[in-house]
């Protein structure tokens, strides 16, 4: 039997004969409790979003995208289909060709994307497609499109109307500067045929069609700007480092990440941020255990002398204190992970805490995920702290009582 641990636990459980140990020493636990609890529901917070908007990104970003390193776009015949599907079994693979245009509609303009896109295999439908709440798909008429809800609603622009075209605008390059016979923009017109909602900057931003037309517009046969992968295989990392091989340097693969890795470190940056200052205003708070271990030493110092007297060294004596800190740094760890995790178990289940009656927003609570690595960090985190802060009076007791 560990006598040190015994005798700790006595301590700590066991009726004081001055109340205000008793005060002291709860307050250490409850502050260990609340400083525990807050870590657990940040965290557990932040993962919510960042897992909100990974699933919002995912409709419209592929597993993997193919970019040109040294050009805007690239030849179709500079790519090996054949030695990409030996790379790994793809579900899909998009040709697309992307440029910023003007759409007009009546007297409404906006600045927008016009994406031309070509799948294999091609009676697979599009991602996208299963987000069309409106109308129809454009893939039966190369001079129809989809567009998104926001940009539907900036240029009030009906789905199935065939009545107006929508109005397409590219800067004619072609042109001479102050030529009066030739026209400074290129025009097209296709129509609507469908509106989707998926995510509201995409939704914004896209107008979707054929590739073959956005190509034929554009005065740019057989060529790309990117291609997209999505595949099935769990070891996505693999995957790019093999395409990379087989694409050689010329291309750039990105995986999911990579496509909007500013959002993505912005999220970790402030999830880290506020985990470091939590965990200071958590090691301000531990300090409580130092004044609570030092009233427990200085009421059992008639203890301290006959422990000493039976026989009992003085790293035993230590370790009793030591051991003291710990018990308050555990149980106050313990307290606070069970009703942080209790807390966002409730949340997930029954969304206690609301965004607020006013605005739009994508879900009405607060979306928290807990993750098991940062239960662990945050019981490393603590254990640490209380580890660090015991030492404390535990070299007190060894400079006053012992020495």
């Amino acid at each position: 039997m560990n006598v040190a641990l015994y005798i700790a636990r006595r301590y700590l459980f066991s009726s004081k004969r001055k109340n205000a140990v008793n005060i002291i020493t709860a307050i250490s636990v409850l502050g260990v409790a609340i400083g525990t609890l807050a870590l657990v529901v940040v965290l557990s917070v932040f993962n919510g979003f960042e897992s909100l908007i990974k699933d919002m990104y995912h409709p419209v970003s592929a597993d993997f995208v193919v970019t040109p390193v040294h050009s805007k776009d690239f030849s179709v015949a500079s790519i090996d289909f054949d030695a990409i599907h030996e790379v790994a079994t793809f579900l899909s693979v998009q040709e697309v060709y992307e440029e910023k245009v003007l759409l007009r509609y009546d007297d409404r303009e906006q600045i927008a994307k016009i994406r031309g896109v070509k799948q294999t295999p091609s009676e697979d439908s599009l991602a996208i497609e299963k987000y069309i709440f409106k109308g129809e798909s454009f893939r039966s008429d190369s001079y129809q499109a989809i567009i998104g809800q926001s940009l539907a609603y900036t240029l009030s622009v009906s789905a199935g109307h065939f009545s107006k075209p929508l109005q397409v605008f590219i800067p004619n390059v072609n042109a001479k500067v102050n030529s009066i016979s030739e026209r400074p923009f290129v025009e097209t017109s296709i129509y609507v045929s469908g509106i989707y909602s998926v995510q509201p900057a995409y939704d914004a931003s896209y107008v979707i069609t054929s590739l073959k037309g956005v190509q034929d517009f554009l005065n740019r046969p057989g060529r790309l700007t990117h291609l997209e992968l999505n595949t099935s295989q769990l070891n996505n990392s693999s995957v790019q480092e093999a395409l990379q091989v087989v694409l050689g340097p010329d291309f750039k693969v990105k995986n999911r990440y990579q496509q909007n890795e500013f959002l993505y470190k912005v999220l970790q940056t402030e999830k880290w941020a506020i985990f470091f200052i939590l965990s200071f205003i958590l090691l301000i708070a531990t300090f409580n255990i130092v004044a609570s271990v030092i009233m427990i030493i200085l009421e059992k110092r008639k203890d301290i002398l006959s422990l000493r007297s039976i026989g009992a060294s003085d790293v035993t004596l230590s370790k009793i204190f030591f051991y003291e800190g710990l018990l308050v740094t555990f149980f106050g760890a313990g307290l606070g992970l069970f009703f942080g995790v209790g807390l966002c178990l409730l949340q997930q289940k029954f969304g206690l805490l609301t965004l607020g009656s006013e605005g739009d927003f994508i879900v009405n609570a607060y979306p928290v995920e807990v993750q098991s690595l940062d239960l662990l960090l945050i019981m490393f985190t603590v254990v640490t702290i209380g580890v660090l802060v015991t030492l404390i009076p535990v070299q007190i007791l060894k400079r006053k009582f012992l020495n």
